[in-house]
């Protein structure tokens, strides 16, 4: 997998874990994903669904994980106390997804993600 990530990102502890993340997610490796989430994970994605608590996270991640992308860029990592937010380009087989991601750490102080709130559009 091709990965374009901006190269100011071992700066910060969370913004080495939000790249970590999304090239997670781009692989399709669902245990280093759930590794990162707090059991009380709510995860919103604007205008499709709100997935609420690990399980029902984990499984979801589990039915896409074949639909591994070719390419992730990253454009931007932002963090600032127990925000976060990302965005970039996935590219699979047919097509690209542009997506804007925000995150919110359990505090300031945690690794562990307790909701995310995406924004993502095809593009072909």
């Amino acid at each position: 997998m091709k990965l374009v990530i901006p190269s100011d990102c071992d700066n910060a502890p969370k913004r080495r874990i939000i790249r970590d993340l999304n090239i997670a997610f781009a692989k399709g490796d669902v245990d280093a994903l759930k590794a990162n989430f707090h059991n009380d994970i709510t995860w919103e994605m604007i205008g499709d669904r709100v997935l609420t608590g690990i399980q029902e996270v984990t499984d979801f991640l589990i039915s896409i994980k074949e639909n591994k992308a070719t390419a992730l860029e990253l454009k931007q990592i932002l963090t600032h106390g127990k925000h976060a937010a990302a965005s970039g380009i996935l590219t699979f087989t047919k097509g690209k997804v542009y997506f804007h991601d925000f995150y919110e750490f359990s505090s300031a102080g945690s690794s562990l993600i307790r909701k995310i709130s995406s924004m993502a559009r095809d593009v072909k």
